[in-house]
């Protein structure tokens, strides 16, 4: 049946509106020149039309005597929402801080939930379906990680900022999360958006009152690296020295102190309504840190402070490949810094053109960052391949090795007392002695933890059996065992998340640096020697702390009574400080042997038989 009246969509009979001359009745049908119909004579919906067209409207009988008030309401709102929200900056913001805000709750709340009742509750209790073998239970629990952790990234990648700051700190965790969480927030450590070249011009003129162009001879619009909190570009001051800018995001400062107290409120709902995941921790370590990361004068002195404390230890004598990018000046948002070519310590092909041995690489790595927890207490805590480059030697350098290792992003550090670094020393010396008992006693001291096996597994990224067999320098680390401790993670993921939130703030640092550096030998594809390598090298740093404070011990105890010194006193101080040494002396030289018989037993084949027929016969005898 034909069409009595032609179908008129509301952006048609607007702009007919619009185009009626002044005083026109409302049904009278005028041309409008230039307004697109949305249909065509068929009735079918098309982009091309574009003709002159005759709209015939209802007449003033056919309207509706009454719109509805809620339908009046909701149309006021949104058109004073949309009006409020292109023409108010405070509004839009507010808008957006309130979207953020639903987007991370829906997230976190609806994963809760998940795990609540797919993982270890009610009737959906996977232990206590007694008709569903392990490896059933095991491909659900790993289904349950995955769309949890691809669901949070999901919103973090949408919120950006602090969010992607958070995803790479739990991609970080690899040995105390699930694989599955690691793995799917792994795209946030490299897929960071760059913001405008227009709002970092903006953020410097706004900080330094001034432009770009008066400050640098040459500013490379294109960054050469952008991370989840800052940009840099490579620039040329006005005195030719070539420099390397970094630039906070503008956006950071808009949404950082919401995205704070949203991280916060999550958290203390997760330990409400879930008392078994408690993540008080990250939130703790956003709001300790974040603000310090965000200014960047703190990360200009944490990069002085760090650059004399490895000199001071080249003029000692212990050898570094460390090299920390001078600051030329620092604001809060702006950090200028001295320019050096490189590439990321994980470019393999860049290692291999500049010959440099992967194995060398991983043992600076551990003899650097252990010189940095052991002796200087003072620690750079995010050694992502990111923030860390590496270059060949210059002929300047007084590096004792062909390449030099370059530190970036001096943001996130962590001041170690002496008395925790004597702890931590006591530690692992426990722990590479497979001395099962003083574990225990360190992990208690160190965290309040009683599970000191698990305790021992997240500071080690080893398996138990592992660690108790006193194989830790001696076997290396297989896929089985990456597999068994990956689906330990998933396991064991209420009990680690307990013990995580009862170690104190630097051990939690200290387990994030040390599975970053086990990352990276993983990157580099170091061979089997290296791994034990990397626990002997540490092990040399840990002997060499205990015995300078039992030698501060013997010295005290000297200066306690130097008013009555006595033959016993002499005689006991004499005692202690003989077997300080001698503990150290077989301590380091054990170790040096050990490196000395990897190095050996790599060096050639042949020799390499010999080595280890020797090596199965010590173990026999032992």
């Amino acid at each position: 049946m034909p069409m009595t009246r032609p179908v008129v969509s509301a952006a048609a009979a607007m702009a007919t509106i619009l185009c009626s001359p002044k005083g026109a009745l409302l049904h009278t049908p005028l041309p409008c020149k230039g307004v697109l119909h949305p249909w065509t004579a068929s009735g079918q919906r098309t982009l091309s039309t574009l003709r002159p067209i005759h709209l015939s409207l209802p007449t003033s009988l056919s309207l509706p005597r009454r719109v509805p008030l809620k339908v009046s309401l909701t149309l006021a709102s949104l058109t004073t929402g949309a009006f409020l929200y292109y023409t108010s900056d405070l509004f839009k913001h507010k808008t957006l801080a309130v979207r953020r805000v639903l987007l991370a709750a829906e997230a976190v709340v609806v994963t809760g939930y998940d795990y609540k009742y797919s993982l270890s509750y009610g009737n959906r209790d996977l232990n206590m379906d007694k008709d569903e073998d392990e490896a059933e239970r095991r491909i659900r629990r790993r289904r349950l990680h995955k769309r949890s952790a691809e669901r949070v990234m999901r919103m973090m990648r949408e919120n950006g900022g602090i969010y992607i700051k958070l995803g790479q700190h739990l991609a970080s965790l690899k040995y105390l999360l699930p694989e599955e969480w690691t793995r799917t927030m792994e795209p946030l450590q490299d897929r960071c958006a760059p913001s405008s070249l227009e709002s970092i011009q903006a953020l410097f003129l706004s900080d330094l009152g001034q432009p770009l162009s008066d400050v640098f001879s040459s500013f490379n619009i294109e960054p050469i690296g952008v991370a989840s909190l800052a940009q840099v570009h490579k620039a040329t001051l006005k005195d030719g020295q070539e420099v390397a800018v970094k630039i906070q995001h503008p956006a950071l400062s808009e949404f950082s102190e919401i995205d704070m107290q949203t991280i916060s409120a999550l958290t203390k709902f997760i330990a409400y309504a879930f008392p078994e995941f408690e993540f008080f921790w990250l939130s703790e370590e956003i709001q300790d840190n974040l603000p310090k990361e965000l200014d960047f004068r703190y990360e200009a002195k944490n990069a002085a402070r760090t650059e004399t404390n490895f000199n001071r230890a080249r003029a000692s004598g212990s050898p570094s490949t460390v090299k920390i990018p001078g600051v030329v000046w620092a604001q809060k948002r702006v950090l200028v810094m001295e320019f050096m070519d490189g590439s990321r310590i994980d470019d393999l092909p860049y290692l291999h053109a500049h010959n440099i041995k992967v194995s060398e690489v991983s043992k600076e790595m551990a003899r650097t960052f252990s010189q940095m927890i052991y002796k200087d207490g003072f620690l750079h805590c995010d050694p992502h391949p990111g923030n860390v480059m590496i270059r060949p030697k210059p002929a300047s350098s007084p590096s004792h090795r062909n390449f030099e290792i370059i530190l970036l992003d001096h943001g996130l550090y962590r001041e170690l007392s002496q008395e925790f670094r004597l702890d931590y020393a006591k530690l692992w010396t426990a722990v590479i002695a497979s001395d099962e008992e003083e574990i225990k006693r360190r992990a208690l001291k160190l965290g309040g933890i009683d599970a000191y096996e698990l305790f021992a597994c997240i500071l080690t990224g080893r398996d138990w059996d592992v660690i108790q067999g006193a194989e830790l320098t001696r076997k290396v680390r297989n896929k089985a065992e990456t597999s068994k401790i990956s689906q330990g993670a998933g396991n064991w993921l209420v009990e680690i998340a307990d013990i995580l939130a009862r170690v104190p703030r630097d051990l939690l640092l200290l387990f994030k640096t040390n599975d970053l550096l086990r990352a990276l030998d993983e990157d580099l594809g170091v061979d089997d020697g290296a791994q034990m390598r990397t626990f002997a090298v540490m092990g040399r740093y840990c002997a060499e702390v205990i015995l300078e404070a039992e030698k501060a011990k013997v010295q005290q105890a000297l200066v306690s009574g130097r008013n009555k010194v006595s033959l016993s006193l002499l005689t006991r101080s004499v005692k202690a400080w003989c077997r300080a040494y001698l503990w150290y002396i077989y301590k380091v030289v054990s170790l040096d042997v050990f490196v000395w018989w990897i190095d050996l037993s790599q060096s050639g084949s042949a020799l390499h038989w010999i080595l280890t027929k020797i090596e199965r016969l010590y173990n026999l005898a032992l």
